[in-house]
């Protein structure tokens, strides 16, 4: 087995293609190279620079391919893979037919998830836990199921096989991100493959291990590797100036902090800025951006890493401020796209007009209450939902089950108390706060354990400060509703997702203690998310932190110009 590390920017994926490239050029069949990553976009990407000919996996990908060559020579259907949110309904189901009245499903799935990723026994849970977990895998089962882990079981139980193990001898096999392989769930798996192969190389960045929150454990991992281990350092960045490498380095671990810059310094400085408060730091934030793209930079070539989602909420607020495009890193809806906004844009709308009957659609089923597509035809048949739709309805109550009656006399209901409100006279911020209120929508959210709606929902109530009348906010709510999502713009990223791209500019908000690093996490582990944010940076790098919380613990060892802002 051949170790290679390989610090952020050192060429590791073009090293891991060329390495490939040179197996096929001396005539190594395509089928006997096998290349695992821990994404797909990094694995499409590497295929790309192969032309195609080599299949690039992630783990999990390499898993299910096992399983659905042993699964067709047995002649037996290959069972099919369920989202997260389809193994929620299967373990909600479990619950249900056992009639488990006292164990949540959310927690049996995170309790299985633990005990699956990290090694640990059933026989520690609750008994009823352990009983709901073990019919959510006989449902499993029986339905020719499979969830995300049950990949990785089940393509180890594949790989017991000796005539699956002699098909898979003389491999040449290429790993990619090695730090972030799992010692309980894949480990196993690869050495399998590595026992049989002909050649074994493992690609590694212990600095930017940061997803033992998964069960990646690079000390653990290092203990099973094979006396025979030899290893060899890449320590060349091509992708940052020495100002950021230096700033980064005191992060790394003996893997990369010894990371020799390639590129020629800017003299542009590592910035850490010092501002009052969050709404400051955002605004901050904005205006950095803004200089930025005057200065040429693409707006898709600047990122915003944040350590939580939520973080990038009010960032949102103050690019939008600036009319400054952005989009949201790894398929989630911004602020004003959430389901629960445009909600909450149809009560306001609701108060300021209470015989707007636009709204009817937004309002009607949230909260859910259980008026689907199939309801709502009934109510509005060939049209869009109106007023004289539901008092229709409230003249032939039988017509609809309770919960819709029932609905409509809350509606109705909420046009009076919207209008005490309106009328009470309170501040602006308070009016809309009380109104949100009266919605449910808070308590909806909060019963879902879905704080970081909850959060979105705060974000927004504060941003209505800014204006002078509900009216007002109305347009611009309605206005950013609207919006459609941008093609291109400023990438805005939790810290995990930035992994493995690159930037231009890259700011990184909330440097500070409970935030980075996060309170209750491994203090390794996040040191290793801030290194990895802040490699991500080519030219440009600033930190930004608010005086809610003391400065981050890693900031003192960072060689970086401390500003104020405003400044003094």
């Amino acid at each position: 087995m051949k170790l290679i590390t390989a610090g952020p920017g050192s060429g590791k994926t073009q090293r891991l293609a060329s390495d490939i490239q040179d197996r096929l050029d001396e005539g190594v069949s395509p089928y006997m190279i096998m290349a695992t990553t821990f994404t797909r976009e990094a694995a499409r990407e590497i295929a790309e620079r192969l032309g195609g000919e080599v299949s690039i996996r992630t783990v999990h990908g390499l898993g299910y391919w096992l399983i659905r060559l042993a699964r067709r020579v047995r002649g037996e259907v290959v069972p099919r893979v369920i989202s997260e949110e389809k193994a929620m309904a299967v373990m909600e189901r479990a619950a249900k037919e056992l009639d488990v009245k006292f164990i949540e499903p959310r927690r049996a799935m995170d309790d299985m998830a633990r005990i699956r990723e990290r090694g640990g026994r059933l026989e520690t849970l609750h008994p009823q836990v352990q009983h709901v977990i073990e019919r959510y895998f006989e449902i499993l089962s029986s339905e020719n199921l499979m969830d995300f882990t049950g990949i990785l079981d089940e393509a180890r139980k594949e790989l017991a096989d000796p005539d699956l193990q002699a098909f898979l001898q003389g491999q040449h096999l290429f790993v990619d991100e090695g730090q972030d392989i799992s010692p309980v769930t894949e480990w196993p798996i690869l050495e399998v493959l590595m026992k049989g192969s002909c050649e074994f190389v493992m690609f590694a960045s212990p600095s930017q291990q940061i997803y033992g929150f998964r069960g990646a454990c690079w000390e653990k991992l290092c203990s099973l590797f094979p006396e025979d281990l030899t290893i060899e350092t890449m320590n060349q960045n091509h992708r940052s100036t020495p100002e950021i490498i230096r700033a980064a380095s005191p992060l790394a671990g003996p893997d990369a902090d010894t990371m020799v810059p390639v590129k020629e310094s800017l003299g542009i400085p590592v910035l850490a800025v010092d501002v009052m408060n969050p709404e400051m730091e955002a605004d901050f934030v904005g205006r950095q951006i803004a200089e930025w793209l005057d200065q040429g930079i693409e707006a898709k070539e600047i990122a915003v890493l944040a350590r939580v989602h939520s973080m990038l909420n009010i960032i949102q607020m103050a690019l939008r401020m600036r009319n400054i495009p952005f989009q949201i890193v790894g398929g989630r809806k911004s602020l004003f796209h959430r389901e629960e906004a445009q909600a909450v844009l149809g009560y306001l709308r609701l108060a300021l007009d209470p015989m707007d009957d636009t709204v009817l659609e937004s309002v009607i089923d949230y909260p859910p209450c259980g008026i689907g597509t199939r309801t709502r035809n009934e109510l509005r048949r060939d049209g869009y939902l109106t007023w004289d739709h539901l008092f229709g309805a409230l003249a032939h109550p039988n017509k609809f089950r309770k919960q819709v009656i029932s609905r409509i006399h809350r509606i109705l209901d909420l046009r009076e108390y919207f209008e005490e409100v309106v009328r009470s006279g309170l501040p602006l911020m308070q009016a809309i706060a009380r109104i949100i209120e009266l919605s449910e929508i808070p308590t909806y959210l909060n019963s879902e354990g879905d704080f970081q709606a909850t959060i979105a929902l705060n974000d927004l109530l504060k941003l209505s400060v800014e204006f002078p009348s509900l009216n007002r906010f109305i347009e611009y709510l309605d206005a950013e509703v609207r919006r459609p999502r941008e093609v291109e713009g400023v990438q805005l990223s939790t810290l995990h997702a930035s992994k493995g791209r690159e930037f231009c500019g890259v700011i990184i908000p909330g440097f500070q203690d409970g935030v980075i690093p996060l309170d209750g996490s491994e203090l390794q582990e996040e040191q290793n998310l801030a290194f990895v944010g802040m490699t991500r940076a080519k030219y440009r790098l600033v930190l930004t932190l608010n005086r809610s919380l003391p400065p981050s613990r890693f900031l003192s060892k960072l060689p970086v110009q401390v500003a104020l802002w405003p400044p003094h």
